[in-house]
């Protein structure tokens, strides 16, 4: 029995806590196993996330209810007994306050997507297809329906991943559940002025600069029927698909930063636009015209994400072209979009810069040369240049995008990156040459010099192993030392088992639309796609565990079968002959 099993009956004979309408299991998950990880996050035991997943609805209103109940628990613990079983307790309150917090920033993105997807099949009547279909392989009905196969495979294995596809032997069905089922024989196809690029549009009404705006776009009628599972209904893929562009739209007017927990939702949202009022308090992030605990979450954490996915609107608005010729003709356009971005890369570029400062600090290694690749908004460059400054250090920023290097100048002239910063435009992170060519010819070749890259190297096209191995060894053999974040790639089935725990789903569908490619953390047959720790060390890296950092894990528990990865992995590269010359234990 658990320390916390005698609590069941104390905790179910509360009010406060018998006021949630799924107040049994979540009272099951409270008195559950828990633990604390080697890196001090709180986890629940593997059942308590399954029943969670399976019976706890957590999105949008439902996930603002239980922070509220959680709100409600600290005067029924008082009650109880110290020790650990309380402790333990208070930990799995701690991981179902995470696990909503999570949910409400990760889902929006995959719904965002989701309903466009959902929208273009049901435009050709593929989704009525899949409804009467037996389960049937991608590339038959691709056949079938004169589709392009690779299309098809991706947004099956998307949907697939998201629940509403299921996975027989070789093929795929439309989920069993009679919920899902309901949402796809009911869910109507999107008007054509709902799949333009609605943030420019949202940023013109925000600001009174422009009225224009889809109509009724904001106040949408859709059931909000469970499903059964953890799986969206039709209000979920509705409320989601509008919250990422007007979320977007506030943070880059820069009012997300004032929408705070209990702060009045005007003037960030004018009081002349009651629809997106009355959207923003169905989603849970308003209440009476004020922040919710939920609301402000999301205003603090969103636009990285959103922004990041937002970014491929381009490829979602050419899906249909994608379906039927393979070929969108389009590129991911950041812009608008570079700000959100950087948000998303802020705690990633700390950490890195954390172990350059220790690994400096132990090796007494110096460095004359610091380059940013993926440079977006300079963000990593900024914290080294407020730690660094530029009396030693010569500082280069390289992106593909003139937007990106555009928005870095201008932090330059505000002060906020180094004076003395170049920029390289149109340069490819997976063509070496294009940046170390500007290096030789400014007499910098083989100077000590660090590249860091914040999710820069899965936007390599059309990458094998083979090449990707040959990239990193220019930049090993150029002698730069690499640090680099990257996501982790997920399987269909790890990616249904989190539910909303994580925004991968979301992430691999589109970097499959536009042909880059995240990496596995398993590489299980030897002809499988590498990983990166592989591709840095064929290309004669070492990669120094010591250095190298994670974020949390994909799951809030232990896996009884397999690795529990890390969401993303800043991996800390020395280039062999260097390592060498070093003191590293």
């Amino acid at each position: 029995m658990t320390p916390t099993a005698s609590f069941i009956p104390l905790l179910s004979a509360a009010p406060a806590v018998r006021s949630h309408p799924h107040w049994q299991s979540l009272v099951e998950i409270l008195t559950g196993e828990t633990n604390v990880s080697s890196a001090g996050f709180p986890y629940v035991s593997d059942r308590s996330f399954a029943l969670f997943v399976r019976r706890v609805p957590h999105l949008f209103q439902d996930g603002q209810a239980l922070l509220d109940w959680l709100q409600r628990l600290p005067p029924v613990l008082d009650t109880l007994p110290g020790g650990e079983g309380r402790a333990s307790i208070e930990r799995a309150m701690n991981v179902l306050r995470t696990m909503v917090f999570t949910a409400g920033v990760t889902s929006v993105p995959d719904l965002w997507l989701l309903r466009q997807v959902l929208s273009t099949y049901r435009s050709r009547g593929l989704l009525t297809a899949l409804l009467r279909e037996a389960p049937v392989a991608p590339e038959v009905f691709a056949r079938t329906h004169d589709l392009q196969p690779r299309q098809v495979c991706t947004d099956f294995h998307f949907l697939h991943a998201r629940g509403y596809l299921d996975r027989r032997g070789d093929g795929f069905t439309i989920s069993r559940a009679p919920g899902i089922r309901a949402v796809l024989q009911t869910l109507p196809e999107l008007p054509p002025a709902y799949r333009e690029d609605l943030v420019p549009l949202l940023v013109g009404r925000l600001s009174g600069t422009s009225t224009a705006l889809p109509d009724r776009w904001p106040a949408f009628e859709a059931e909000a029927r469970p499903t059964g599972t953890w799986v969206a209904n039709a209000f979920q893929l509705e409320c989601g698909f509008r919250l990422l562009p007007l979320v977007l739209a506030l943070r880059v007017l820069e009012r997300t930063a004032s929408l705070t927990e209990g702060a009045s939702l005007s003037p960030a949202v004018p009081a002349d636009l009651p629809a997106a009022h009355r959207l923003l308090e169905r989603a849970g992030y308003g209440a009476g015209g004020r922040v919710t605990r939920l609301g402000a979450r999301v205003f603090a954490r969103g636009p990285g994400p959103f922004g990041i996915i937002g970014a491929y609107h381009p490829y979602l608005h050419r899906l249909d072209d994608l379906l039927t010729t393979g070929n969108a003709a389009v590129h991911v356009r950041r812009g608008a979009n570079v700000a959100a971005s950087r948000d998303a890369n802020r705690k990633t570029f700390e950490a890195a810069n954390d172990a350059l400062d220790a690994f400096c600090a132990a090796t007494g290694f110096r460095y004359t040369v610091f380059i940013e690749h993926a440079v977006g908004q300079g963000e990593a460059t900024r914290q080294r240049f407020e730690r660094s400054g530029e009396a030693t250090i010569r500082y280069f920023g390289a992106d593909l995008e003139d937007a990106a290097i555009d928005e870095a100048l201008a932090l330059q002239r505000q002060g906020l990156l180094p004076r003395n910063m170049q920029f390289i435009r149109r340069a490819d992170i997976g063509i070496p040459e294009q940046v170390l060519a500007p290096l030789r010819e400014q007499g910098l070749a083989g100077a000590p010099t660090v590249m860091m890259v914040g999710n820069g190297f899965h936007e390599i096209r059309d990458p094998n192993n083979e090449r990707m191995a040959a990239v990193f060894r220019a930049y090993q053999e150029a002698g730069f030392v690499l640090i680099f974040t990257e996501e982790t790639a997920l399987p269909d089935e790890d990616l249904r088992r989190t539910a909303w725990n994580t925004y991968h789903a979301g992430f691999r569908y589109v970097h499959a639309l536009s042909g880059q490619g995240l990496r596995p953390v398993w590489e299980e047959a030897p002809d499988a796609r590498w990983g990166w720790r592989r591709c840095a060390t064929v290309g004669g890296y070492r990669i120094l565990d010591r250095f190298t950092t994670r974020t949390r894990t994909i799951y809030p528990c232990p896996r009884p079968d397999r690795l529990n990865p890390s969401i993303s992995v800043t991996y800390f590269c020395v280039p062999d002959a260097l390592a060498r010359t070093l003191t590293l234990d």
